[in-house]
């Protein structure tokens, strides 16, 4: 059992599912217990102080897989409730109800009863000096505030010296007040633990430190590592909307990580702009018709999931969608993209998030999670590439994880005969070709799983995952006609 603390943005989240995924652990943050019972106690207007009622909450929450061996789902009465403990309202009340020490004893022994079974890795504020504290390695990440607020900012898309950056800042420094002077359970670290500091590192660099100290207690122990999970199983090799990344090819240097592009939270002048040029242009030449259009969620997060059979499919969602739901759509793209002189500043502006398909797809995954969790909507194709004959390819479990994880709503989209509209290998479209965008409706994946999954069955992660991506691959294909099906038609009932 690894114990893994810190004060709050130290990393403890992302470096210990990093980390996990390499060596096959589990993974649990504990924080989202208690986010959870904070979102919910001020959904319901509870307030900090009535400790009975407080507790009481407790038993309507669930953590749930991810489906890659992470506890990182939260789930109140049933209902997948992530993005939502993730907001800033939480952030601001977190500490204060965290602190309730009937709260605390509460949920001490589920957390307790969630690393039973070893091999895994408990992040939260109290691991080595509360919950396990005869865990076998105590870890402590630990970087300066200011650290911290930097990569928070980055993370919200915002500048560190922007007046966001700045309140930022603050809200951390009053929380880490908070954790460090509660009577109950106080932040520290554990007398025997190891304090990695994380100022200056890369993301890797700390993943490899703490991945070296377990491996290192393993020994220490002779203890059998554990065999890491198949390639595909994992979250590095899920990569929404993108593939090849992981075929068979002679490992070469990594480039240093790409700038990070802001995250688009609304239709400004330029991707206004650009938008209602790219949609004009597309008129002219192509007979477009959409269908299912009149009722897409215009708040909240949105996995955007489409066929992939042109060139001519990003422009025919992501420049209408802008307009259809009144607010912009990110992309992941290959990071050539936007490190281009020329056109790099505007594929940022349009929300387009460089991805270095060579490196490990773990980054991708992050970005896709952090443009979900901003409430934002992300496009993908998970196909990752173009279709050679305009009907559904395999894809990879990576857009599965992602909606099971992010617990955001899924809509589908199908582009119908673009690719005999602008076929692979010719340089400009054909003029006047027919083409369909087809919306359907807006699911969500935890939803639609347990409907298909008989009265008590548990599915294991790997069979979640697989599950989630055959499910939306099936409502792709339900929308397409049948020539376009590909290896998804079995799943469509017949007509």
């Amino acid at each position: 059992m690894v114990a893994l603390d810190g004060p709050v943005s130290s990393g403890k989240s992302s470096v210990g599912a990093a980390a996990a995924t390499r060596l096959g652990y589990r993974f649990c943050d504990t924080g989202l217990l208690y986010r959870a019972v904070t979102w919910l106690a001020l959904h319901r207007g509870v307030p900090a102080d009535d400790a009975a009622a407080l507790v009481q909450l407790v038993s309507e929450i669930e953590l749930l897989d991810d489906g890659g061996g992470r506890l990182a789902h939260v789930a109140v009465d049933g209902v997948d409730r992530t993005a939502e403990v993730r907001k800033p309202d939480v952030d601001v009340a977190v500490s204060a109800y965290s602190g309730v020490a009937e709260l605390r004893h509460a949920l001490l022994e589920r957390q307790r009863a969630l690393a039973a079974n070893g091999r895994i890795v408990m992040a939260g504020r109290d691991i080595g000096t509360v919950v396990l504290p005869d865990a076998d390695l105590k870890l402590f990440l630990d970087a300066s505030v200011e650290e911290r607020a930097g990569r928070r900012a980055l993370e919200r898309g915002v500048a560190p010296a922007s007046p966001e950056g700045i309140e930022i800042l603050e809200e951390l420094k009053r929380r880490d007040d908070l954790d460090s002077n509660r009577i109950v359970a106080p932040l520290r670290a554990a007398e025997d633990a190891v304090v990695i500091r994380t100022d200056g590192n890369a993301f890797e660099m700390t993943v490899s430190l703490v991945v070296n100290q377990i491996r290192r207690a393993e020994a220490d122990r002779g203890i059998a590592p554990a065999s890491a999970p198949a390639p595909e199983a994992t979250a590095s090799a899920a990569v929404p909307g993108q593939a090849g990344a992981n075929s068979e090819r002679p490992p070469r240097a990594r480039r240093p990580a790409p700038r990070p592009t802001p995250i688009a939270t609304r239709v400004g002048f330029l991707i206004g702009m650009g938008s209602a040029v790219l949609r004009g242009i597309a008129r002219s030449v192509l007979r477009i018709r959409f269908e299912g259009d009149r009722d897409l969620p215009r708040s909240g997060p949105l996995i955007v999931a489409a066929n992939h059979a042109s060139s001519a499919d990003p422009v025919l969602i992501g420049a209408f969608l802008n307009a259809k739901l009144g607010r912009p759509v990110n992309w992941l793209g290959k990071r050539e993209l936007v490190e281009f002189p020329l056109t790099g500043w505007a594929f940022r502006i349009a929300g387009i998030h460089p991805v270095d398909r060579e490196a490990a797809d773990l980054d991708a995954f992050r970005t896709a999670m952090r443009i979900l969790e901003a409430g934002q909507v992300l496009a993908v194709f998970p196909e990752g590439t173009r279709s050679r004959d305009g009907a559904l390819q395999p894809v990879r479990e990576g857009v599965g994880m992602l909606a099971l994880r992010s617990g955001a709503p899924v809509l589908p989209v199908a582009v119908v005969d673009s690719d005999l509209a602008w076929p692979r290998g010719r340089l400009l479209p054909r003029f006047g070709s027919r083409v369909s965008v087809r919306f359907g409706r807006p699911f969500n994946v935890h939803q639609a799983d347990a409907a298909a999954a008989a009265p008590g069955e548990k599915r294991d992660r790997r069979s979640a995952t697989v599950a989630a991506t055959r499910q939306i691959m099936a409502r792709i294909a339900e929308l397409l006609p049948p020539r376009q099906r590909g290896v998804y038609a079995e799943t469509v009932a017949p007509d």
